[in-house]
């Protein structure tokens, strides 16, 4: 059997992956659902069963079901970007990307979030995120809701971030935490790689999906690329 081409490329999730988010979009969207009058479910118990779907859609399904006029996702994407502060890398990230930065590693991230746009009169976005939590200088591309038609689980979020990069998809390793990730990372014929480190309590699992690999912590990751 050959052996596996060297993984040349990650591409990561951004929430529940790399960076911890989880509270700050609770207390976002629980207080568009209060505002709405939506009393169940609670914003934990929806973002727990999301499975990675895009926002956007899961929050039009619900308000249609529930017969609610308000504009939820406009309130909870105010209260996500213009809150401060509720964000922060997982114990090991920063090592993780830097270490994979060192041996010369393409990295991309892709993310439902949009990549940049201005709130608020302020600046928000994947890349003020990745700024903030200096990311940014080790991410080599970013793939955000405006940069492609079809989201994840759909493959072509992937393909973009690859074509960005120069990469194919033997050599490149997808990193995420949800159903959504593992689906489309596998449909784009790229290795998937289920990160269990940061899920939330009552996370909905991988809904059948599965991966070829499963980390448990981000030197899981390492690993992945450097050998033992």
């Amino acid at each position: 059997m050959r052996a596996p081409a060297p993984i040349t490329t990650v591409l990561f999730d951004l929430d529940d992956t790399l960076l911890h988010t989880f509270p700050l979009r609770v207390v976002a969207l629980q207080q568009a659902f209060d505002a709405a009058g939506i009393a169940d479910p609670t914003a934990a118990s929806f973002i727990t069963t999301m499975t990675g779907r895009q926002l956007n859609d899961t929050l039009a399904e619900l308000t249609l079901r529930l017969n609610v006029a308000y504009d939820v996702t406009g309130h909870y994407r105010r209260a996500y970007w213009l809150l401060e502060g509720g964000r922060s890398l997982f114990a090991g990230v920063q090592h993780l990307v830097e270490r994979l930065h060192d041996r010369g590693v393409r990295m991309g991230v892709v993310t439902q979030k949009e990549r940049r746009f201005e709130i608020g009169g302020r600046v928000a976005g994947v890349h003020r995120e990745l700024e903030d939590m200096g990311l940014a200088p080790y991410i080599g591309v970013t793939i955000g809701f405006e940069d492609v038609t079809q989201h994840k689980p759909h493959p072509e979020p992937v393909h973009a971030a690859m074509r960005a990069l120069g990469a194919t998809p033997g050599e490149t390793l997808f990193v995420g935490d949800s159903a959504a990730d593992i689906q489309a990372a596998l449909a784009a014929g790229v290795r998937a790689c289920h990160a269990a480190w940061g899920l939330p309590p009552g996370h909905a699992g991988l809904d059948g999906a599965t991966p070829h690999h499963t980390a448990h912590a981000p030197d899981d990751v390492l690993r992945l690329v450097t050998g033992p």
